[in-house]
């Protein structure tokens, strides 16, 4: 203990923390608080969470021993109730609790057993097409990018003339950049875009990211707990040059589709003169998209220069025709939002519906 160098050992001497504000005290108030405070935790956790079997009275002294205490049994000796004394800060959830609870019973005390499961394991399919779709598309000349996963209300909504909407937000963010979780991949490209003006633009600049956005959601439960939020494993990829590309960012599109095996409807076909190609293609069966106009209605249509966006609907033998993602030429208003001197196009759909 550092206290015992002081001039009165092992003493602790308050002091007062004053805020002023034009000249007068708006608030104050005095560290350290040597209050204790009282946090609880579930028997049935503890146990799971450690990998033992103890009752809750022999859990209740294992407490006691670790200076948790006094510990109580709350909703018939379902719910342990520890007292934190203020030199344990760390105690901040009720894993923290389990944490003590299984040093005090020893970690060389927990018995040894073989897994009742045999497993082999393996790369998550949904990982797996995300690398193999980073090969192809890398291929096709675009360049990968790792972009920041928070970013501005401003950046997320607002600059790409979307209204804003529901986003995980931070409370208590370190600045204006880092305020949402992103819901969309654009911003991302867009800022890599405003910081590379220097790089040659003459052929195009090709630019892509295959990550996760964050999205609100009431109804997605893990661990038998409402999260509130989900992730969603998003494609999205810029062409930017002395034209706007459209036709490229098309072709990706299609490129991608062939490559996840999601044959185009015969309208789709008979509409880009391709029946002999589709002969050979391999598809799954019922597994279908088509492009078709964006609606004005669509949340991210004003992107979107009128009436050059299009909407990507898919369909499989279970699923309804819906649109998994849209692409089309970028509004000049948002490409002057982040200092984007050239036209440019691009797509974003997400990845987890065409597994």
């Amino acid at each position: 203990m550092f206290s015992e160098y002081c001039a009165q050992p092992f003493t602790v001497e308050p002091v007062t923390v004053q805020y002023e504000e034009n000249g007068s005290i708006v608030s104050s108030y005095v560290t350290p608080t040597l209050s204790t405070r009282r946090e609880k935790a579930s028997v049935d956790f503890c146990n799971s969470l450690i990998g033992i079997q103890i009752t809750p009275q022999e859990m209740k002294a294992l407490c006691d021993k670790v200076q948790l205490g006094p510990a109580a049994l709350l909703e018939n000796n379902t719910v342990l109730e520890v007292t934190v004394p203020p030199t344990r800060s760390d105690i901040l959830h009720p894993v923290d609790i389990a944490e003590d609870i299984g040093v005090a019973f020893g970690f060389n005390n927990i018995r040894k057993r073989v897994p009742t499961t045999s497993t082999v394991g393996g790369e998550f399919p949904l990982n797996m097409l995300g690398d193999l779709l980073r090969e192809e598309i890398g291929r096709a000349g675009y360049i990968e990018v790792l972009t920041h996963g928070l970013c501005s209300i401003h950046d997320n909504f607002t600059a790409l003339r979307r209204q804003v909407s529901p986003a995980v937000s931070l409370s208590n963010p370190a600045n204006v950049e880092y305020q949402v979780v992103r819901t969309t991949l654009l911003p991302g490209l867009l800022k890599t875009l405003q910081h590379n003006k220097a790089a040659s633009f003459g052929s195009g600049f090709k630019l892509f990211e295959i990550s996760d956005v964050v999205l609100p959601d009431d109804k997605h439960v893990i661990t038998e707990t409402i999260v509130g939020a989900k992730n969603a494993r998003r494609i999205c990829a810029v062409y930017a040059g002395p034209t706007s590309g459209f036709e490229i960012i098309h072709g990706l599109v299609d490129r991608i589709m062939t490559l996840t095996e999601v044959a185009p409807t015969d309208d789709y076909v008979a509409l880009n003169e391709r029946t002999k190609e589709e002969q050979h293609r391999v598809s799954r069966e019922g597994w279908v998209y088509s492009v078709e106009a964006l609606p004005d209605s669509h949340p991210e249509s004003p992107t979107y220069f009128p009436g050059r966006a299009a909407a990507i609907m898919f369909q499989t033998p279970k699923t309804e025709k819906k649109c998994i993602g849209t692409f089309g030429i970028l509004h000049p208003e948002v490409l002057g939002n982040f200092g984007i001197q050239y036209p440019a196009s691009s797509v974003e759909l997400d990845l987890e519906a065409l597994m």
